[in-house]
């Protein structure tokens, strides 16, 4: 982990590096502490998060902000990858700040370069407005990049409230190891299925 010192080092020297998505390590380095003073999460199944290479976690939310900072914290936290989170607008200045913090646009094409370049990403279930409601949709189509290239989909249960400061985030295996074999649309649809059924046993057993 940097020291602010070493960060400013690199920021008065020019040394510092920012990736083709953007992503500057030094910037949230910067706002680690502040992360750290907004939420308190709690972390399970981490283990099921590959050491190496790529795969997708699809992640429940509702109606806040919240869900995309704490699941990258969490995946950071506990296993020391970065986590390329799926939905950044195409608008300044908000857009390429959380290029900076390693967000992507969500477009088939982002996620098909991230994945072949051996990444985690995140993708998110349509909101879910009211506590207790079930998990909701996803388009078939924002899976399809990672079927057709074969990496793990993983299931993600987060629970908190967005104003609060404890937050869960619960990790499960990998849902395409049940779905058909293949990488065409019944593959894509299956997968899409499954991965929502386990984020949503995942809530029912564990809340």
């Amino acid at each position: 982990m940097s020291t602010l010192s070493d960060v400013i080092s690199r920021r008065l020297s020019g040394s510092y590096v920012v990736d083709e998505w953007g992503f500057d390590p030094d910037f949230v380095a910067i706002l680690d502490p502040l992360f750290d003073a907004r939420w308190s999460i709690r972390v399970e199944g981490a283990e099921h998060v590959p050491h190496e290479g790529a795969a997708v976690l699809v992640a429940n939310r509702r109606f806040g902000m919240s869900e995309p900072f704490v699941v990258a914290r969490a995946v950071w936290q506990s296993t020391g990858r970065i986590v390329r989170v799926l939905g950044v607008p195409d608008i300044a200045p908000i857009g390429p700040v959380l290029r900076r913090m390693g967000a992507v646009q969500d477009r088939p094409d982002e996620l098909a370069g991230v994945l072949r370049a051996g990444q985690l990403a995140l993708v998110f279930l349509d909101r879910q407005l009211q506590m207790g409601a079930r998990v909701g949709h996803l388009e078939r189509e924002t899976l399809a990049p990672a079927v057709e290239i074969g990496v793990p989909v993983l299931p993600v249960a987060v629970t908190g409230r967005e104003l609060g400061r404890r937050w869960r985030v619960a990790i499960g295996g990998t849902a395409s190891a049940r779905t058909a074999t293949g990488a065409g649309p019944l593959a894509i649809a299956e997968t899409v299925d499954a991965v929502r059924a386990e984020i949503q046993e995942i809530i029912d057993h564990r809340t």
